[in-house]
């Protein structure tokens, strides 16, 4: 059962005054140099009660721009990164489409690899930033990820390893849990984060920022009911694209012992829910964000006394376009 959705929003402080009609000059925001200088600072609101972080809005259309960004920078920094190379990245889309947007500012050749099987939209949008695309395998991202790994180890290509990397882990940790944290009510700390598993690398790094705050906080991760790989040790086909690949994720290896509660959703209920999200609320969001939601609820609904559950809708709606949302117009 899916459950019904409100949307609220923080009251003003009482006594504070009015916002003027038009800011000032210095308070206005400074101009950005290029595309990338918009990821990031997306809006935290709350649904029917929980805290929910509209990382679809980045540029690239995905919570994915952060690492991208990141890791790009943090290569180049430490001379991994040259004029000329190739960036070279196994994804299911997101990660994808958020390197060759990257690629596309910064001037480099980007080679996505994807197994077969995932919406067209994201396969597209990757090809309209510049990238190649290699399809390799079906659905789960196991053989994409090995043939990362061998062009990553050629002369002229770097691979971001985003399943692996310790860098992915940073970025949360530094920049998108900071975020979030400065983003709640002054006084306000979270008590849970639910977030599906896909390298992991958010809900491990946002986690370890919200337990700098409060060592207690709850970290839920969410997987497909078809698809329990680290819960269950299964790996099945699913509507949930962007969560279990099919594996375990090197980081999640390495963490594991971080993460409090494992929890499923069917993919139904998922895209259920991520429907009602547009036609309810203008929340245009992936399956993911309707999985991470219906956890969340379920998890206030079960443990009453954690006040401050936070979770992220992380991609756009607009991915799934011909294969959720057009046919359910259809039918």
């Amino acid at each position: 059962m899916t459950p019904d959705l409100q949307l609220s929003t923080v009251p003003p402080q009482a006594g504070a005054s009015a916002p003027a009609e038009v800011p000032s000059p210095a308070s206005a925001p400074m101009p950005a140099g290029n595309v990338l200088d918009g990821i990031g600072n997306t809006p935290l609101i709350r649904v029917d009660g929980v805290w929910v972080k509209l990382e679809y809005l980045n540029p690239s259309g995905s919570i994915k721009a952060r690492i991208a960004k990141y890791i790009v920078e943090r290569a180049e920094a430490e001379g991994l990164l040259r004029p000329g190379d190739t960036i070279v990245e196994a994804s299911s889309g997101n990660t994808g489409n958020a390197l060759a947007m990257v690629a596309a500012v910064k001037g480099y050749s980007m080679l996505v690899v994807m197994p077969k099987g995932m919406s067209s939209e994201r396969l597209a949008i990757s090809k309209a930033f510049g990238a190649d695309v290699e399809l390799v395998g079906d659905f789960h991202v196991n053989e994409a990820l090995a043939r990362a790994r061998e062009l990553g180890q050629r002369p002229g290509y770097f691979a971001p390893a985003q399943f692996e990397s310790e860098w992915n882990v940073e970025e949360n940790r530094t920049w998108l849990g900071p975020e979030i944290l400065a983003q709640l009510p002054a006084g306000t700390v979270p008590d849970a984060l639910v977030m599906g598993i896909g390298t992991g690398g958010t809900l491990i790094g946002v986690g370890q920022a919200f337990r700098n705050v409060n060592p207690a906080v709850r970290l839920v991760g969410v997987e497909p009911d078809e698809s329990c790989t680290i819960l269950c040790g299964e790996s099945g086909k699913h509507q949930v694209e962007g969560i279990a690949d099919g594996f375990v994720p090197g980081i999640i290896e390495r963490h594991r012992g971080l993460i409090d509660e494992l929890t499923s959703v069917s993919s139904q209920d998922s895209l259920a829910v991520m429907r009602r999200l547009a036609r309810g609320h203008g929340l245009f969001v992936g399956p993911s964000s309707g999985a991470h939601y219906m956890a969340a609820v379920a998890l206030a609904e079960r443990e009453p006394g954690l006040r401050t559950i936070v979770t992220v809708f992380c991609d756009e709606g607009e991915k799934y376009l011909s294969e959720h949302f057009r046919a359910a117009q259809d039918q």
